[in-house]
This record gives C-alpha cells, structure tokens and sequence, in this order.
C-alpha cells in the first residue's frame, strides 16, 4: 500500500508571565526535533508511521492556515491527503 501523509496537531498551552517569544529554548536543534518525533512517533502512532513535526505558537484561529503551508513545505505542490 502507498504511504499518505495525513496533518495532526496537539492542542495545548503554555503559562507564563513573560512575553511568549521571549520563552522558548533557543539552543533547539534538529537532534531534538527528530527526538521528539521519535517519542511521539514511538507512544503515539503504531509500527510503520513517521512523523514530521514544525513546532511553532500559533493562534488558534491560524492553525488551519498552519497546516496547508506545513503540508506545502513538506509536500511540496502536490496533493497532500487528509
């Protein structure tokens, strides 16, 4: 069977007092991303399934904005399922 990618997102807050650009690590690299996919990949989904994440705040108003232009960046032009 071909594989399709279909979008997920996590809803979800943060607390803070501060200003929410000025809260998140700067020192993120692309070995952290691919381990949070992994963990996600591993507790979420069963064998077979890869994850793709773009972690970013977005208001939620955006999300669905959000998700076409992750689809087009990772896909590309083409058709995206789901």
């Amino acid at each position: 069977m071909e594989k399709k990618a279909y979008a997920f997102v996590f809803a979800g807050f943060f607390i803070t007092d501060q200003d929410p650009q000025d809260v998140f690590n700067e020192n993120v690299t692309a070995q952290d991303i691919e381990e949070i996919e992994n963990l996600i990949k591993t507790k979420l989904f069963k064998p077979g399934v890869d994850v793709a994440l773009a972690p970013s705040i977005v208001p939620p108003h955006q999300a669905n904005e959000l998700l076409n232009e992750f689809s087009r960046v990772i896909f590309g032009q083409g058709e995206v399922n789901g």
